[in-house]
């Protein structure tokens, strides 16, 4: 792609336009992206990886969307690509307290991007301005409003949030991997794994579970209560990722996905995850996608006042405590130097504490802060917005 810096348009020109790439764009992308993005992974590597990620369930058919911003008086494949993104369908569910809850398509944005060679001159800004007005009707059936769209910003709260995409809360907590002369001090309730097989089963279930959550009464019948679907795609998806970085690095694929238990009343509780492996070994993390526990009873922003735990809930508590315990020792097979759990219900944060009584939950204000935008023409209803099981499985 041609980049003389000279004949560049401002970002504010008439010509620029959100565009899709061409096969060739798209490849002269990842080949510019990768030097930033590609961590341990060869570039050869990281070019193969993309590939295979486009064509999972997930995001085959229409599920991805790659954008550029280019100058629409240059032909492709010789026009300078500005910037870049990507962003990704998602089945999500919002509730406006009536009782009723709808699903809806949703969009998650991913792989920001701007040539090195380009930045400073607004590009990145124009890029996103114009997507948010692509997405306001992309991929909607009869082109109805998207009701909204989510993004997690590296580069802190303003910038996305001057675009439409407001900070939500972005907090984790962290645990060290428990290794084999630890073993023993675990607690007596035992997990069992969860391979990809047990996912579909779960994850439905799971879904049956957050339509009720929805459903039932806020503190406010005005509050709109929106969740993305944590549905198998999606978790598949992100052991995708973590199943090729193994295999190019390691040349093993990790099989246990999470852990399952079942409380003595009945209740299902589960931890589903996946191994990011970083640009270096310190940097390996084993993150919780979902943290699901059945009928807990907790609310998640209860820090301001004191939790008094039901009988049912001291159980989960323990339940809890095994669950992060068997993420400590896979961490620890993996070479994972920390289990992340972001969000956490008061709940969990007890049943980490239960294994590490100094945990603290961590506010993240500059990386992964979790953003989305109410693409309603309301201005009020987005104050409105709760945004129900943040977790990590919404990465992306």
């Amino acid at each position: 792609m041609r980049s003389l810096k000279s004949d560049l348009p401002p970002s504010n020109s008439h010509t620029l336009a959100l565009l899709h790439p061409t096969p060739d764009e798209k490849l002269f992308i990842w080949n510019l992206n990768g030097q930033s993005w590609r961590g341990r992974l060869s570039l050869p590597a990281y070019l193969r990886r993309e590939t295979y990620l486009e064509n999972q369930d997930f995001t085959k058919d229409g599920g991805i969307t790659f954008w550029i911003l280019v100058d629409t008086t240059a032909q492709p494949n010789l026009r300078p690509i500005l910037a870049s993104c990507e962003s990704l369908r998602k089945r999500a569910l919002i509730a406006k307290g009536d009782g009723q809850v709808e699903e809806v398509i949703s969009h998650g944005i991913g792989s920001v991007f701007c040539n090195p060679e380009f930045r400073g001159r607004g590009y990145a800004q124009r890029m996103i301005e114009e997507l948010g007005k692509k997405l306001d009707t992309w991929q909607q059936v009869g082109n109805m409003m998207t009701s909204f769209t989510v993004l997690y910003s590296d580069i802190g709260k303003m910038f996305y949030s001057r675009r439409g995409w407001h900070a939500f809360p972005s907090s984790h907590i962290a645990l060290p991997p428990v290794y084999g002369q630890d073993a023993a001090c675990l607690p007596a309730m035992a997990t069992q794994p969860l391979y990809t097989a047990d996912l579909a089963k779960l994850c439905a279930l799971d879904e049956k579970m957050l339509r009720e959550e929805l459903c039932r009464p806020t503190e406010s019948e005005r509050k709109i209560r929106v969740a993305l679907i944590p549905d198998v795609k999606t978790m598949v998806w992100h052991h995708a990722r973590e199943e090729f970085a193994a295999k190019e690095m390691l040349a093993t694929v990790p099989d246990i996905k999470g852990a399952y238990i079942k409380t003595s009343a009945g209740d299902h509780m589960w931890c589903i995850w996946t191994r990011t492996f970083g640009s270096d070994e310190a940097s390996n993390t084993l993150h919780i996608l979902r943290f699901m526990i059945e009928g807990e009873r907790l609310v998640r922003s209860s820090e301001t006042k004191p939790i008094v735990l039901e009988p049912s809930n001291q159980e989960k508590v323990q339940a809890g405590a095994a669950l992060l315990q068997a993420a400590q020792l896979e961490a620890s097979k993996w070479d994972m130097r920390n289990v992340e759990v972001w969000n956490p219900s008061p709940l969990i944060v007890l049943a980490a504490r239960e294994i590490k009584p100094a945990v603290q939950v961590i506010r993240r204000d500059e990386s992964s802060i979790a953003s989305l935008r109410w693409h309603g023409v309301d201005p009020e209803e987005r104050s409105k917005v709760d945004w129900v099981a943040n977790e990590k499985y919404g990465w992306c």
